[in-house]
């Protein structure tokens, strides 16, 4: 069976990347387009990650205990779910904070969480590159 966690994780990357851009940005220029612009891709991208993360789960799951991969998947794995959780508590708060952002520095804290997750979504895609580039994971179903 092809592994289906490489065709699900590009689109949710996008959106979570290019969500948390326009809220941020969104946050301080107050186009409220971009605002919501960037609270729909953000929640579509966190929900299109859970297909991804359960497929790689799978995938991880094909790995044998004693491969050299192991542990850059466990980290990959380990971060991937920190920057799930960021991403949805970053979520939470611009949704349920969308009509008072300027009270107790509320829209710091949405931004700081933004960056952190994006910041460790970085990390976590280049471990994912390495699982694929360096140690070959996937690969034989692709080559043809």
């Amino acid at each position: 069976m092809l592994p289906l966690h490489p065709r699900l994780v590009h689109f949710p990357i996008a959106l979570l990347v290019l969500g948390a851009a326009a809220l941020i940005v969104g946050q301080w220029r107050r186009p409220a387009w971009l605002w919501q612009w960037g609270l729909i891709s953000l929640g579509g991208g966190w929900l299109l990650t859970v297909p991804a993360m359960i497929t790689g789960l799978i995938d991880k799951s094909a790995l044998s205990a004693d491969s050299p991969a192991v542990r850059t998947a466990d980290q990959h794995t380990t971060a991937m779910f920190i920057t799930w959780g960021l991403y949805g508590l970053a979520l939470y708060w611009a949704y349920r904070w969308r009509h008072d952002m300027e009270r107790e520095g509320r829209r710091y804290k949405v931004a700081v969480l933004l960056v952190a997750a994006t910041v460790i979504l970085v990390i976590a895609s280049d471990l994912g590159g390495q699982l694929v580039y360096r140690y070959g994971v996937g690969v034989q179903y692709m080559v043809r």
